[in-house]
């Protein structure tokens, strides 16, 4: 699936898969509470992916105490194992290739967001290191089930603002340069034969070209632009198997991006699929044809629009089988087994295999087997529409706490801040709620897949009308009597972390408590220290944000800069920080940290030295939430899980002098 990001099946195998959800401390039921473990331990099993010749299922399930990837013979549960053995931080990334039996997957060291790639045999187990991570950062770009044993990769090890492609060999492990990119493209799109078709390159007023491969002259002509106001809810998305066809999402000359096709031998283009009221977003095409086989947008909910009956027939039997949402993960390359994952907002997610030659589903596969007990205990999500004082629905989800403390509300505010919040299972809320607050998120103005204009007001806004949207969300949740307005807390990550600054500096009457979880303090500093390799988006963040090469735009980043206005903060603060997080440097929350140190002002602070832009051991997270749920019971009074043996397993740091 592309975002704008056999056999019949047999009981064995099911049972198979189960079997690593091997009963643990953690399947003990509790009376009091949903234990942290249950909601933000490993998974049990997770990322399941058939390989396209339908031979063997692969997962991620804990191996060593850390995700590892596992592998089993299709249908032969004795076969089923780890294969890969890492003890540190485990293993989130991997895909098939369409060499039999290999796997490509990628890893870096302690979050530094510097891949490596490996190539595993899963017959033998021999993995081998294609680049190597912490210095630079390489991921894979294409495979093609018409070349199948290579692979396309990027680096950007010649250039650390930008990306190289390169022609991996999967039997020699060689690597050949496919394109150079000394012309510093934002990214390219190739055909299944690994041709180059598109190009795209971000200029310094904040639009971007596009460029057609002229395949006679070998090289790239520029053929359209994209621009500013457009360039963060259109790009080119895909290409056909063929390359004689481009699908862009494309929100010129409209506001709600569609689902473009472009025809390159006629130059014509048509719409296929559009929505009123958001940005198509999603779209799936047929691993071996290419045909195109649905596209969704998501407004309150998910919306999709079939372009293929048979598929849409199989697809809409399924939901109402399971009478939830579903979406196809993985599919063999025939297109005749899938795998499902279903989705609901207060009951455990699930996996199913599905036959589409027998139309047989398979029994479930729980992400999180040991949820099952909870699930009475689970709440609900509402999906609301919040007016904003200028005029837009801001369309956020609620959930209610199953026994509120006090009609205590925590805003749980999305990263990015060019991301959104969805319908669906959210441990958060679940977590949040169980212990007895209610819980609201907002997509504020600035998220994605409401359209151009929605977006684009976010411009410059940062800590102004962006977080005006949520304390609109606070009133409206005040007025209609979820909340207590002396008992709302503020807590998120990266632009939810700074939003959380932004609470109790810009509004430091407005919450209780703010947990600032990897969240920028400085807005001059966080721009100045971005990861190399987003030069090509360093324009759009200027235009954005704010700009620090002049005067005006230094003056508003300081403006808008927590940091500048700590000694406003009387509210309880709790800080949390991955040493080795590149988008959002340790600096950010040492800096805002001695600020308050300075002024006496009383913070918290807790640094997980083994950890980047968030918390990916089950461990360090478990202790970052158990750390939250503390704070936030001695200042909203909520329940309290006992917190010692989750936080003596982390590798957190509680910080007591300047950094």
């Amino acid at each position: 699936m592309k975002t704008v990001f056999n056999v019949p099946f047999f009981t064995a195998l099911i049972f198979a898969l189960s079997g690593c959800q091997s009963l643990s401390k953690k399947d003990t039921v509790n009376a009091d509470y949903i234990p942290r473990e249950v909601l933000f331990g490993n998974p049990d099993i997770t990322g399941i992916k058939i390989s396209p010749d339908g031979k063997y299922v692969a997962y991620l399930s804990t191996h060593k105490g850390v995700l590892n990837i596992w592998v089993q013979e299709f249908g032969k549960p004795q076969t089923a194992k780890p294969v890969t053995h890492d003890t540190k931080r485990g293993i989130f990334r991997y895909n098939w290739t369409y060499t039999p039996g290999t796997l490509i997957f990628s890893q870096d060291v302690a979050g530094d967001e510097n891949y490596g790639l490996y190539t595993l045999n899963v017959a033998n187990g021999e993995i081998n290191e294609i680049t190597k991570p912490g210095k630079t950062t390489s991921q894979i770009a294409e495979t093609s089930h018409l070349r199948p044993n290579e692979v396309v990769i990027i680096s950007n090890e010649r250039d650390p603002k930008f990306f190289d492609y390169k022609i991996l060999n999967l039997a020699s492990k060689a690597t050949t340069d496919l394109f150079t990119n000394t012309e510093n493209f934002a990214g390219i799109l190739f055909d299944k034969n690994f041709r180059p078709i598109l190009a795209s390159k971000s200029n310094k007023d904040g639009s971007s070209t596009l460029f057609l491969w002229d395949q006679k002259n070998k090289k790239f002509t520029k053929k359209s632009v994209i621009p500013f106001e457009d360039s963060m809810t259109s790009s080119a998305v895909d290409t056909s198997h063929d390359g004689s066809k481009v699908y862009l999402v494309d929100s010129r000359k409209r506001d709600k991006a569609a689902l473009v096709e472009w025809d390159l031998k006629s130059d014509k283009t048509k719409v296929l699929a559009s929505d009123e009221r958001s940005d198509i977003q999603n779209l799936q095409m047929h691993p071996q044809t290419g045909k195109l086989l649905w596209a969704s947008s998501y407004y309150l909910k998910r919306d999709i629009q079939f372009f293929d009956k048979e598929f849409q027939r199989h697809f809409e039997n399924i939901e109402k089988k399971l009478n939830t949402e579903i979406s196809v993960t993985s599919m063999s390359l025939d297109g005749n087994h899938w795998v499902i994952f279903a989705d609901s907002t207060d009951k455990p997610v699930a996996f199913y295999f599905y036959d589409v030659t027998t139309q047989a589903l398979s029994e479930p596969l729980y992400h999180t087997k040991s949820l099952i007990p909870y699930a009475d205990r689970m709440s609900p999500m509402e999906a609301v529409e919040i007016p904003s004082r200028d005029g837009f629905q801001l369309v956020s989800y609620l959930t209610q706490a199953r026994k509120p403390a006090g009609k205590s509300l925590i805003l749980f505010v999305h990263g990015g801040p060019w991301g959104r919040d969805d319908y669906g299972y959210n441990p958060y809320h679940q977590w949040l709620a169980d212990r007895g607050y209610n819980v609201l998120s907002v997509n504020f103005r600035a998220s994605t897949g409401f359209g151009k204009k929605f977006l684009n007001a976010g411009d410059k806004q940062w800590g102004r009308k962006m977080h005006d949207d949520l304390i609109d969300a606070v009133n409206w949740a005040v007025k209609n009597g979820y909340a207590d307005p002396s008992q709302v807390a503020i807590m998120g990550g990266s632009y939810g972390g700074y939003a959380a600054l932004a609470g109790v500096t810009f509004t430091p009457d407005t919450f209780a408590a703010a947990v600032d979880i990897v969240g920028p303090s400085n807005l001059e500093t966080l721009l100045n220290t971005v990861p190399p390799y987003w030069e090509s988006f360093r324009a759009n963040l200027y235009k954005r944000v704010g700009d620090p090469t002049t005067v005006a735009g230094k003056k508003l980043l300081k403006e808008r800069s927590p940091l500048t206005h700590v000694d406003k903060i009387k509210k309880p603060l709790l800080i949390l920080q991955g040493a080795n997080d590149p988008r959002v440097k340790k600096n950010e929350a040492d800096q805002i940290y001695n600020a308050m140190v300075s002024k006496k002002i009383p913070v918290e602070y807790v640094l997980f030295p083994d950890e980047g832009h968030g918390f990916a051991k089950a461990a360090n997270n478990m202790a970052a939430n158990a750390i939250t749920e503390e704070f936030l019971q001695k200042y909203l009074k909520g329940r309290l899980e006992p917190i010692e043996t989750h936080v003596k397993a982390s590798s957190a740091q509680f910080i007591t002098t300047p950094q």
